[in-house]
């Protein structure tokens, strides 16, 4: 799939009898239910640490690889602190959004929203998922990303953008929006998973999860 990037891989995958979602977002957890049965934690680690590390590690890479891999070293980093039980299977994942060669994390506050959502009328973003499966043999990471349109910076849907944000469900949100939660007069277009600007590219995990 051409919007799929590998990144590294350790060992091979064993049979597991037990998988562990390594997330507590409610809409990583809806769209795992899809492939399998599953337990779901979640650990607390330093983001802003791990991203500083991680642009003085990957500084010579373009911008959008260093980005993305930003991203991996943030899903691996959330596995780390757990103590890998046998026949156990960890699934962890990040969601980045890409504007202008910049990472657009959480929202702070209702103007930081409103900019970042008016910033991609008219533009195309992208929206990084990265996922690292891991048990005690085996360490595989990869990221998906697709791209995405906004239509055009009119009063009208500058007025769709505030009427969205205040309904509250922004703050949460990498890039500050759920695209399953948006007017769909906003988008344009999308290329790519769509489940991957949702938050967890299913369809490859199950891919990964099913090799013979």
């Amino acid at each position: 799939m051409k919007y799929v990037k590998n990144v590294s891989k350790i060992g091979n995958l064993d049979e597991f009898t037990h998988v562990i979602l390594v997330s507590k977002s409610p809409r990583r957890n809806e769209l795992l239910k899809n492939i399998c049965e599953f337990e779901s934690t979640s650990t607390d680690i330093d983001e802003r640490k791990i991203e500083k590390l991680a642009y003085e590690k990957y500084k010579d890479r373009e911008t959008i690889e260093k980005l993305a891999l930003v991203c991996c070293e943030i899903s691996k980093a959330k596995i780390l602190p757990l103590e890998l039980k046998e026949d156990t299977l960890y699934i962890s994942s990040d969601t980045i959004v890409i504007n202008d060669g910049k990472i657009l994390n959480k929202p702070q506050d209702y103007d930081q929203v409103l900019d970042m959502l008016t910033s991609y009328l008219g533009k195309v973003h992208k929206v990084v998922t990265s996922v690292c499966l891991k048990s005690k043999n085996y360490e595989e990471i990869f990221y998906t990303f697709s791209n995405v349109k906004f239509s055009e910076k009119t009063d009208k849907n500058i007025q769709l953008i505030k009427k969205y944000i205040d309904q509250g469900n922004v703050y949460d949100k990498a890039g500050a929006y759920g695209i399953q939660d948006l007017n769909p007069v906003l988008i344009e277009y999308i290329e790519g998973d769509l489940n991957t600007i949702i938050g967890l590219p299913v369809s490859e995990i199950n891919k990964r999860l099913n090799q013979d």
